[in-house]
């Protein structure tokens, strides 16, 4: 009798090898070769489950925004506003392995989104969802009187940019930027909105 192949769970492996290899030798060191071999699969194997590398690269860059978005819809719960926005961006913010390792798969497929339009596209839905996630808990809190009345889209384009920020400098320098520090940083960005308005 033939073995039955969970095809979902198999495309899940191939995407945690790809996210492996370019967490520890960059996008371009990553070949289907390399990417079979380390997957303990025949190299024919892998183009069964993704049309070639680009395509797998899109994968694991998905993969990222849809593990975070997972944590996130497990935190939640009830949350809203500004109890809301502390929980997205924490998980955003590289601040535990898991998280730090996605913002170097992150990082790194930034510069192929600069090139790829399909990258590109990707990297832009989601980071959309986020600042539409985020707009929506500031506009929550403005509404809760947690905040005063303020431009936020303006204050979500701000805290994305300082996130993207914390991914570059957890990934370059993790020295410098430990969780704490990250949460400082949001902390100090929110006061600086609560104090404006």
């Amino acid at each position: 009798m033939p073995k039955v192949v969970d095809h979902d769970e198999r495309r899940r492996e191939i995407i945690a090898v790809v996210w492996r290899l370019i967490a520890t030798r960059g996008i371009s060191a990553v070949s289907m070769r390399m990417i079979a071999e380390e997957a303990g699969y025949a190299n024919g194997v892998l183009g069964y489950y993704f049309a070639n590398k680009d395509e797998v690269i899109r994968r694991a860059y998905e993969h990222v925004s849809l593990a975070t978005n997972d944590r996130v819809a497990r935190l939640m719960g009830d949350a809203r506003g500004l109890d809301a926005l502390r929980i997205l961006c924490g998980e955003i913010m590289p601040r535990t392995e898991e998280a730090l390792l996605e913002a170097r798969i992150a990082t790194t497929l930034w510069e192929h989104a600069m090139y790829d339009p399909v990258m590109k596209q990707v990297n832009a839905e989601s980071w959309q969802m986020w600042r539409t996630q985020m707009v929506g808990f500031l506009d929550q809190a403005v509404s809760d009187g947690e905040l005063a009345s303020t431009d936020t889209a303006l204050a979500a384009d701000t805290l994305l940019t300082l996130l993207m920020g914390m991914q570059v400098m957890a990934v370059l320098t993790p020295e410098s930027l430990p969780p704490a520090r990250q949460d400082e940083m949001f902390e100090r960005w929110l006061e600086e909105l609560r104090t404006a308005g």
